[in-house]
């Protein structure tokens, strides 16, 4: 009984923190729409086949992307680095390439490394939220201090359109998700997913021996999807992830307002969400995997997590007592470390 009612506190916390992004969905969803190119967008993704076989809307890097250190500093006992190169994500859709193309600071991609320097270590590669993806908001995000402190190298994927990939304000980051915006969006994901393995052939390339993956919210949306696509990680972790990008701000408020029918509709949802993780298996063996939610959560729906969890065989599965911001258990991070000590990473 008091767990259902701490549940209800931190959905509350996480209704006000919706509160603003709902304003912004219905102001997006009064604007003017060209709904026979919205429509044609939705076309294409079924007509090429993407939404009965997603795997085949992802394409990976042929090799190791040419990059350079941009900035390197001391940090603790080794040395903290920003590693830039050329992304070369081509946008399957033709209709949003040109505006998506338009976009300078997003072609070239970030790596941020945390390392000691001294021989090849077990790297722990992040996969940052929605809105953040600034290194210091993942030094706090995952505690890279101490996974430093205890012999990890670590490092950061950016992904598009945040930190440096995009100019102006802050909330120019939106643009990876903006409501109604399915093909814009389709091809963020591709694009982060193109990078993240680049990101992996990078790492192999500097030296790290085993390198697990771990991703929060939109970043374990992220973190997913690789688990579906690549064997390549050692371990994936999935903190209060991101299932399906349906909710909680639903585009049926601004698919009630098109020409359409119902079908199309159901046309439309296919659409945005053929690339969720829950309609792929995990290419790596279930026992690693690590998911971690919380039962309020209403930025990242507990119940899309659970089915996930039982769909793929989880058995390291926890959850957490509270919401998305604001929870009442210390579960993660002990699951977290449990887990690095089991897969041998400390």
């Amino acid at each position: 009984m008091k767990e259902k009612y701490l549940d209800s506190i931190g959905s509350y916390v996480d209704e006000i923190f919706l509160a603003p992004g709902r304003v912004i969905a219905a102001l997006q969803a009064g604007r003017n729409i060209d709904w026979q190119r919205y429509a044609d967008d939705i076309d294409f993704y079924h007509e090429q086949g993407y939404v009965k076989k997603p795997a085949t809307f992802f394409g990976m890097p042929g090799r190791s992307p040419d990059y350079r250190v941009e900035n390197q500093s001391s940090y603790m006992s080794g040395t903290y680095q920003v590693v830039s190169f050329r992304s070369l994500y081509e946008p399957h859709n033709p209709s949003v390439r040109e505006r998506y193309r338009s976009y300078p600071e997003n072609r070239t991609g970030y790596l941020i490394r945390w390392v000691h320097g001294d021989r090849p270590r077990k790297t722990v590669l992040c996969s940052h939220g929605f809105m953040m993806g600034s290194p210091r908001e993942a030094e706090r995000m995952f505690k890279i201090k101490k996974l430093f402190s205890m012999g990890l190298d670590v490092a950061l994927c950016i992904h598009p359109f945040h930190w440096k990939r995009i100019a102006g304000p802050r909330s120019a980051r939106r643009i990876y998700l903006t409501l109604g915006d399915t093909a814009f969006t389709n091809e963020c994901v591709a694009h982060s997913i193109f990078d993240l393995e680049s990101s992996f052939l990078m790492l192999q390339e500097s030296g790290a021996t085993e390198i697990g993956l771990i991703g929060a919210s939109l970043g374990g949306y992220i973190a997913g999807l690789y688990a579906g696509l690549s064997r390549r990680p050692a371990f994936v972790a999935m903190m209060v992830p991101a299932l399906s990008f349906l909710y909680p701000i639903s585009p049926d408020i601004l698919y009630r307002k098109s020409p359409f029918d119902d079908d199309w509709r159901i046309r439309a949802r296919q659409a945005a969400e053929f690339h969720s993780p829950l309609n792929f298996h995990p290419q790596i063996p279930a026992d690693n995997i690590l998911v971690v939610a919380s039962r309020g959560d209403k930025l990242c729906p507990f119940d899309l997590v659970e089915k996930l969890s039982a769909r793929w065989g989880v058995s390291h599965f926890h959850r957490r007592t509270g919401g998305h911001w604001l929870v009442f258990d210390n579960k993660r991070g002990r699951a977290w470390y449990e887990f690095l000590a089991e897969k041998n990473f400390i």
